[in-house]
């Protein structure tokens, strides 16, 4: 005698687990009001902590672009016939005193245009301390911090 199995399937009945437990309420009515009130409580915090340091992570990214469009615009300056060290200094500053940047340490390579000849390289760095110039939420990060940028270009032509 064969047996012929069933392919219908049993479902538990509603209100159980398939576990066969039964479903339990809270103990009392604000129960999951106040899972969701600490689950708020450390999740806010961590969300502002992460927004600050998403604002301090641009901010720097921002800071470093302008010292590197700064450093270019001097060392385009520089290399172009009759370009000079002032000429360069003044394209930096006119730059970064656009942006707001303060307490820039501009460095020249080399000191004397006049013995460049063509496809002498011309070397532009721009640094600047990075707690008068980006965004800190608490000023505790970016002390002691320096950004900088460097640009170096041939010459294009001689004197």
């Amino acid at each position: 005698m064969t047996q012929i199995l069933s392919t219908r399937r049993i479902r538990p009945s509603r209100g159980t687990f398939p576990s066969g437990g039964r479903r339990r309420c809270a103990p009392f009515p604000g129960f999951s009001r106040g899972a969701a009130a600490v689950e708020c409580a450390f999740c806010v915090p961590l969300v502002i902590l992460l927004m600050f340091g998403t604002l301090s992570v641009c901010s720097d990214m921002y800071l470093k672009q302008t010292l590197t469009i700064a450093a270019f615009e001097g060392a385009r300056t520089g290399v172009r016939r009759h370009g000079n060290r002032q000429g360069v200094e003044a394209a930096v500053q006119n730059i970064l005193d656009a942006r707001g940047v303060v307490d820039a340490e501009i460095t020249i390579v080399p000191e004397d245009f006049t013995t460049l000849n063509a496809l002498d390289e011309i070397e532009v760095q721009v640094a600047v301390p990075a707690k008068d110039n980006t965004f800190y939420a608490w000023g505790l990060l970016g002390s002691g911090r320096e950004i900088a940028a460097k640009v170096v270009m041939a010459r294009e032509f001689d004197e």
